[in-house]
């Protein structure tokens, strides 16, 4: 059987509402908690499993995703800031690694 990403976050769901019903955590925690672990499932899933052409997308979707969790720990400009500079470190990584296309020249 073939582990895909729905499983992995239908999992990240269900952790978090399985510990907020029996009163482990309040909202605030199980809805950080549940982007914390969507975050690094995504991180994961793209390292490992994911086909080549998407891995940088699911990575650095991950990252982008479990950094928003961090507005339980941080004020709300810190943690938005923090989700900044990671859509930009994102962003400049793809175009770093992105294959170089060479032109070939007309006959």
């Amino acid at each position: 059987m073939k582990v895909g990403l729905g499983i992995g976050m239908l999992v990240c769901i269900l952790v978090p509402v399985a510990l907020l019903l029996f009163g482990i955590v309040d909202v605030a925690q199980a809805a950080a908690l549940l982007l914390l672990l969507a975050g690094l499932w995504t991180v994961i899933f793209g390292a490992l499993l994911a086909r080549s052409k998407d891995r940088l997308y699911d990575i650095g979707f991950g990252i982008i995703v479990a950094t928003l969790a961090s507005f339980i720990y941080l004020p709300l400009q810190y943690a938005g800031g923090l989700v900044v500079v990671a859509i930009i470190v994102i962003v400049v990584a793809s175009i770093v690694a992105r294959p170089k296309v060479t032109r070939k020249s007309m006959p």
